[in-house]
């Protein structure tokens, strides 16, 4: 299977447990790899067949935005599920990292897998 990827992709979010967490948004940085076989839109150089990475950014852009969660598996567990179904993808993986939170580290994160059943 082919694979769509964006990588570093950037929004900020609310997100967290502390009351602190919840006043701000953070930034949160997302990489997606996702099955989509391109055989039909490489021969007719359409669109219309390829998976519209554009269109998958503003999706995850606008759900992040517009949900608040405390837990960072919550948000990737809905969005995963979000992504599945408005696209139609077979299978994707997503890593999300959240930036400059634990002090000892660069970052703190997930990574899932999921696909449709």
């Amino acid at each position: 299977m082919d694979k769509v990827f964006i990588k570093e992709l950037k929004v900020d979010a609310v997100i967290g447990v502390y009351d602190w967490e919840k006043q701000v948004r953070q930034p949160l940085v997302f990489d997606l790899e996702m099955a989509w076989d391109i055989r039909v839109a490489a021969q007719t150089d359409d669109l219309m067949h390829a998976l519209d990475y554009q269109a998958v950014t503003e999706y995850i852009e606008r759900f992040v935005r517009e949900q608040h969660f405390q837990l960072l598996e919550s948000l990737l567990e809905r969005l995963a599920d979000g992504l599945l179904k408005e696209f139609g993808m077979p299978w994707l993986s997503i890593r999300v990292e959240k930036p400059a939170v634990v002090p000892q580290a660069r970052a703190v994160g997930l990574f899932i897998e999921r696909g449709i059943d």
